[in-house]
């Protein structure tokens, strides 16, 4: 079944002439032995129609800039995951078999046409103590399907090994092991409810994003309950001047949201397509921004967060070389990389983007374009921070479709300024240190300690 399964796959996949692309000179396992047109739309739509699986993996490479080209990428970015629903019947079956008798709390006020009906699960809207809330319940034998294709695809992805050798730094059996855990956390919807409850916690204090309420008691592996929230579609442009919302912040707000959650929170909901998105209604002077579906975030370590922090500090001072150094430091692309060469490159691909005003700098399109002109030298980029990048590039993206004169850089320049400054500051060093309970911290007060004692005898003796 597994090579009969992969056989459709691979046969599906190599007719959109993709291998075409990004495989030179002769190949006719790969390659198709006719030219193809629109290669990248033809090979999102076979992505559509071999299913779920494939959808997620889409878009998931629609991230993976350091492997397929700027064009694929944008192209796979679009795949809809709107599927059509099952049966109200199946949803039913599906609540009593999960909840039990707690079930009919649910099935009491329960709208039988669904409000989503997505790839991995499909939405319903009902009434429970004077609140309106949703249930997600998961659609029918998707571990076993999303199993049986992953074999499929470690498969094929030992088989193209054996007959291409390019991005000798990217190990195919380590995407599709990524690939795998981010699907299958997304099958577990008491991870979601965690992540959701995580972000809640993390934005109290602020009033950029609220985070629906999860309702434990109803929430399991296959259902979860959440706070129905009445937004409106991020996408839908006339709708939020209609309603009067200050456009030009909430755009800003999304950035601020995005640079809270990678730096101050380093824990960002990683899925943030127009879809997962909306803006609330209720106060047009100061808008905020509603987000659903925390079935995949992600987090950065400390050394990638500098590292970005860094990079963006040495983009907005266009210093290439120590940009390059950056990079082969951080292990970005392979070591022998010489770091003149990659100067070099970095600016040729940046630099006629930074001639422009920073406020009609996309930030994601420059990042896009570094990483293009690194392939060359076996860019290779670690799972979060190409969670990160497909994060930033959804929110630059949905904040200049809501206000075009969006100027990411003016809010991330004193955000960054002000983080790195409180991170390199004794202050800030020794309250990492406490918070962390790290072994240097006892060191330090040790040493603090012997040297106070061995001041107060030398005044002793003075004395």
């Amino acid at each position: 079944m597994r090579l009969i399964r992969l056989f459709q796959i691979f046969y599906s996949i190599r007719s959109t002439g993709i291998f075409n692309l990004f495989i030179k000179g002769y190949n006719p396992f790969l390659k198709t032995f006719n030219q193809r047109n629109n290669i990248e739309n033809k090979f999102k739509k076979t992505m559509e129609n071999l299913g779920p699986v494939f959808v997620k993996l889409g878009q998931l490479l629609s991230t993976r800039t350091d492997i397929v080209s700027h064009d694929l990428a944008k192209e796979l970015g679009e795949l809809t995951d709107n599927c059509e629903p099952v049966e109200y019947s199946y949803i039913k079956d599906q609540l009593i078999k999960n909840l039990g008798t707690k079930s009919q709390k649910i099935l009491d006020t329960i709208d039988p046409s669904p409000l989503a009906a997505a790839s991995l699960a499909q939405v319903h809207r009902f009434s429970y103590q004077d609140k309106e809330l949703i249930v997600k319940v998961q659609r029918p034998d998707l571990e076993k399907l999303i199993l049986r294709d992953i074999q499929a695809i470690r498969l094929g992805a030992r088989l193209i090994r054996l007959f291409y050798k390019g991005y000798p730094r990217i190990d195919l059996s380590s995407v599709v092991d990524d690939y795998e855990r981010i699907i299958l956390n997304e099958l577990d919807f008491r991870i979601e409810a965690a992540n959701a409850k995580k972000t809640y916690n993390n934005f109290l204090q602020t009033e950029h994003l609220y985070v629906p309420e999860v309702h434990d008691d109803f929430t399991t592996k296959k259902t979860l309950v959440m706070e129905y929230i009445d937004g409106v579609p991020i996408t839908s442009t006339s709708d939020l001047k209609k309603l009067g919302l200050n456009l030009k912040t909430l755009s800003e707000n999304g950035v601020k949201i995005f640079l809270k959650q990678v730096f101050d929170d380093n824990f960002f909901h990683a899925d943030m397509h127009p879809g997962n998105i909306f803006a609330a209604k209720d106060n047009p002077n100061n808008p905020y921004y509603y987000a659903v579906d925390y079935a995949i975030c992600g987090s950065l370590t400390e050394s990638n967060q500098i590292l970005l922090a860094q990079m963006i500090a040495c983009l907005l001072e266009r210093d290439f070389f120590s940009l390059a150094q950056l990079f082969i430091f951080a292990e970005w692309v392979k070591e022998d990389t010489k770091t003149e060469e990659l100067e070099a490159v970095l600016r040729a691909n940046c630099e006629t983007l930074l001639d422009k005003p920073l406020s009609q700098i996309l930030f994601g399109e420059l990042l896009l374009n570094l990483f293009d002109g690194m392939k060359q030298f076996d860019l290779y980029l670690d799972n979060d921070l190409v969670l990160l990048v497909k994060t930033l590039v959804h929110i630059e993206g949905m904040g200049r479709q809501i206000y075009p004169e969006l100027d990411f850089w003016s809010i991330a320049q004193p955000f960054i300024n002000r983080w790195i400054n409180e991170k390199y500051s004794v202050k800030g060093l020794i309250k990492y240190l406490v918070s962390k309970k790290h072994i240097l911290t006892y060191m330090i007060l040790k040493k603090i300690e012997e040297s106070r004692y061995k001041f107060e005898e030398g005044s002793v003796e003075e004395t």
